[in-house]
């Protein structure tokens, strides 16, 4: 028998496309989407999450938050620092310290001159230039201008540090940057080095240059001399004084004159 004779009918009457869409459909991919209700959240949840933010975020604020205080040329200023401590700046100085950190570290940093009368409490440190004076409550005069540095502790006892040194002051003693070295010496009366305080400026071998820029400073004037400024001078002016009569005073035994621009 051949088999070309041979024909079989088959059983079903679908198309190939149906067979394939009966047998074959579960064998396909089909994604199933699944949808979920959102959860709620109770209103102390949100609650709680806000105070953990707040949390984390106050701190940052109170850390980084600056104030400054600032004494133009020709003028003094009396500042009051959060806990009662109180600075006095002289003419072309600034502090700066974060009132909302204050009672966490007491820290003020200082450009110039100023005498502080600090509270007892924690520890309390004035930071100028490479230097850092520490104390728990007292009173002392801090001078930092120009490459010049000195502590002078009029009660109570002050520490002042750089990286590599330290030096322990009481009353009527100074600590000075000599030389590049931290030095500390005893003097008469600690409260000439606040005479600024009253408007009274007392020098002792000091360098001319010095006392004229403290006159600028002083006066918010610009000096012209005519001739040059190499000698030390000893002497004393008030600020209830004419710039010119000041200048006239101190110029006068160097047979230098001086014009204010």
């Amino acid at each position: 028998m051949k088999t070309d004779d041979i024909k079989i009918t088959p059983e079903w009457s679908k198309s190939k496309e149906e067979v394939w869409a009966t047998v074959f459909e579960e064998l396909e991919d089909t994604p199933k989407v699944i949808k979920m209700a959102p959860r709620k959240r109770s209103v102390w949840f949100y609650a709680a999450a806000s105070i953990a933010a707040i949390a984390i975020i106050l701190p940052s604020i109170a850390f980084f938050y600056t104030k400054s205080e600032v004494a133009e040329r020709g003028s003094h200023l009396a500042v009051a620092l959060p806990d009662g401590s109180k600075v006095d700046l002289n003419a072309e100085s600034e502090i700066s310290y974060k009132p909302l950190w204050w009672f966490i570290s007491r820290d003020v940093k200082l450009k110039g001159e100023a005498y502080f009368e600090v509270e007892k409490g924690s520890k309390f440190d004035v930071h100028s230039t490479q230097y850092t004076v520490s104390v728990l409550g007292t009173s002392f005069n801090v001078f930092s201008r120009a490459g010049k540095f000195n502590v002078t502790c009029l009660t109570g006892k002050v520490n002042v540090s750089d990286k590599s040194e330290s030096v322990i002051l009481t009353p009527n003693m100074q600590a000075l940057w000599d030389n590049g070295k931290l030095i500390t010496k005893e003097i008469d009366d600690a409260r000439e080095s606040i005479n600024w305080k009253q408007g009274k400026f007392v020098f002792v071998g000091v360098p001319l240059q010095e006392v004229i820029q403290e006159i600028e400073r002083q006066y918010d004037i610009e000096v012209l001399p005519n001739s040059n400024l190499d000698y030390s001078y000893s002497g004393n002016f008030t600020k209830a004084n004419d710039p010119n009569d000041v200048l006239k005073i101190v110029g006068t035994p160097f047979g230098i004159e001086f014009k204010i621009k």
